[in-house]
């Protein structure tokens, strides 16, 4: 335990008082009911934001890629400077991590070279990473397709992963299999250097990233039987693991169920996702999309998780990715609002988007 202290207690400092200074279930109240978006851009002028996007709010008509591009570079910022607390025996972990928002670029680029984002909107949601993950960026940016995107990936074994499921991609016409191909080797290689943790590091972080592997596993499943995907395919999506929560005879009665009704009964009745069960059942209750607002309803168990690591003493590792997907979810509601009171919309329409952190 001292030895814990004295390799966490600065990285725990930093990360609560930053978490500190979150925005709260009020402050969004506030933000929701500004009266229109000349009375948000005061509300932000009183806010640590007014230093990262001021100069756009007050144009009457901001660059909102702009406006993205400085609250993701704010983002990525507050990651590299508090990167440098994580104690020598986790930062193999953490490196591991941090290769999330590198992924997350291949799938942007993924996404825009599918059609399914517009192409010259994709290059405004790429983070600035490390040099040589920018450099590897650029060059997958400038891909002509799919089959020349994955040529040009550096890494073997995420290329390979991303081969296999072309087949796939060509046959459903969807953009999911090469998505979850990149899910899958991000998680694997995450896992491995999980298995490493000894301790709370490991007890911990197991908890979280459990619980998110989980959640994941369970959007794979639900979403594939509303594009009614053969089971056979939904086995070989899932992220294969010992960290996921769920046992593998409730994946497989998951995927077995004759209706998704059957699925979220299951998860209510055998899982420790009951409140994520009991959210999308109301759903059906209520006549809606059965997975409308699935994302939204994941993230708040996501958050519940990484508030919970801050109770009590956190000397562990845990304590760097939980605060930043707080920030996460943060950054995403501010955009929420910001678009929310650009197109006029209600303040119930908006707050039924937002995430509380």
């Amino acid at each position: 335990m001292i030895r814990d202290a004295q390799d966490y207690g600065s990285l725990n400092v930093h990360m609560r008082s930053q978490r500190t200074e979150l925005f709260t279930a009020g402050t969004y109240n506030l933000l929701a009911s500004a009266t229109d978006y000349d009375n948000l851009r005061q509300m932000l002028a009183n806010t640590r934001y007014n230093d990262i996007i001021g100069s756009e709010m007050v144009k009457k008509y901001p660059n909102l890629l702009e406006v993205d591009l400085r609250l993701t570079q704010h983002f990525v910022d507050q990651y590299s400077i508090y990167k440098k607390y994580i104690p020598e025996r986790a930062k193999s972990f953490i490196d591991s991590f941090s290769k999330r928002y590198f992924m997350n670029n291949i799938k942007v680029i993924i996404s825009a070279l599918h059609g399914a984002d517009q192409y010259e909107d994709a290059y405004g949601m790429l983070l600035n990473l490390s040099p040589a993950e920018n450099e590897e960026t650029e060059l997958l940016f400038k891909s002509q397709n799919i089959e020349d995107l994955i040529s040009k990936i550096q890494n073997d074994e995420l290329r390979e992963a991303l081969e296999s499921a072309v087949g796939e991609y060509r046959f459903l016409d969807l953009v999911y299999p090469l998505i979850i191909a990149v899910d899958q080797y991000y998680y694997g290689q995450l896992s491995k250097e999980l298995s490493k943790l000894t301790g709370e590091d490991r007890t911990k972080t197991k908890l979280y990233f459990g619980a998110r592997i989980g959640i994941q596993n369970i959007e794979i499943i639900l979403r594939s039987k509303a594009f009614n995907i053969a089971p056979g395919m939904i086995k070989k999506w899932l992220i294969a693991t010992k960290f996921c929560p769920l046992r593998t005879e409730l994946h497989d009665k998951l995927i077995a169920a004759p209706d998704l009704k059957s699925a979220f009964t299951l998860l209510r009745d055998e899982s420790a996702f009951r409140d994520l069960a009991l959210r999308l059942l109301e759903n059906l209750e209520q006549e809606k999309p059965p997975l409308e607002n699935y994302d939204r309803f994941a993230d708040q168990i996501i958050i519940h998780k990484a508030n919970s690591i801050f109770r009590g003493a956190s000397f562990n590792v845990s304590v760097f990715p939980s605060f930043f997907f707080l920030k996460e979810m943060e950054i995403r509601n501010l955009r929420v609002i910001i678009l929310g009171k650009i197109h006029k919309r209600s303040v119930n329409e908006i707050l039924d988007k937002i995430v509380l952190v």
